[in-house]
């Protein structure tokens, strides 16, 4: 899940709030310089230690990108690529405009459907990846909140809920919402919410589904794995912060350090 606050704060242009759920059996390494954009920022972002990529990172000047995965009802088959890849070498691109045109390069069905959501202080997107084609629409301020399905999926009501959670704070000043986000992320309450019946087949059954609607994810084998916070400034990173588990169990570290 990532949620997204684009030129909404008075202070802050873009800050962003995200939950990394996962199989516990993938595990990941937190953030580290994975390199450099073209134009020589550095590109701090966690790894994916099975398949090398990343699921969200930011450039030194204020760029980040995110993925969810575009949830499947049956277990898909393998891939050629990992959708991390795509993050990674999006990042590398280094503006929103060169996204673009990285995407425009992607031949469809080479990973896993996905949700691409990238942009800085100037420009937010998001790109929806499918077998038949790659689908961008550029999003304007306000709150987007990103899970395993479009922005503004019936399937995923908890993203209604973390918005409607977000409103009254907003206007806090950056240490009260920092707070209020960290909070945000370590939800692990399971709502009593409708979730529409699984079809026949899947791999998921309703109760599973309605677990997977708290905003921190608690499975026997599945869930919040670790989380990120980012505050972006005008072609800067004000704050990167990362906590490694799911957010509530373990202590928040600034990774800020790496861009120096």
């Amino acid at each position: 899940m990532i949620v997204v606050l684009h030129r909404v704060h008075g202070a802050i242009p873009v800050i962003v709030a995200a939950n990394r759920d996962e199989f516990y059996a993938r595990t990941a390494a937190p953030p580290e310089l994975r390199g450099h954009t073209d134009h020589g920022a550095r590109v701090i972002a966690g790894r994916d230690l099975r398949g090398g990529g990343t699921w969200l990172g930011a450039t030194g000047d204020g760029l980040f990108v995110g993925i969810t995965n575009q949830r499947m009802s049956k277990v898909p088959e393998p891939r050629e690529r990992s959708r991390g890849a795509i993050v990674g070498e999006a990042l590398e691109a280094g503006t929103p405009a060169a996204i673009d045109r990285y995407l425009d390069g992607l031949e469809p069905g080479r990973t896993l459907p996905f949700n691409l959501l990238y942009g800085d202080a100037g420009r937010l997107t998001v790109a929806y990846g499918r077998d038949d084609r790659i689908e961008r629409v550029d999003l304007g301020p306000g709150v987007h909140v990103l899970a395993n399905d479009r922005l503004g999926s019936p399937h995923m009501p908890k993203t209604a809920r973390a918005e409607a959670r977000l409103r009254p704070v907003l206007d806090r000043p950056w240490p009260e919402l920092r707070v209020a986000l960290q909070e945000l992320l370590a939800d692990d309450e399971v709502p009593d919410v409708d979730v529409p019946e699984p079809p026949p087949g899947s791999r998921f059954d309703a109760a599973f589904l309605r677990r997977l609607q708290a905003l921190c994810i608690r499975t026997p084998t599945y869930g919040t794995v670790s989380a990120t916070l980012l505050a972006l400034g005008e072609g800067d990173v004000l704050e990167y912060l990362h906590a490694e588990g799911p957010p509530g169990d373990v202590p928040w570290t600034d990774v800020t350090g790496l861009y120096r």
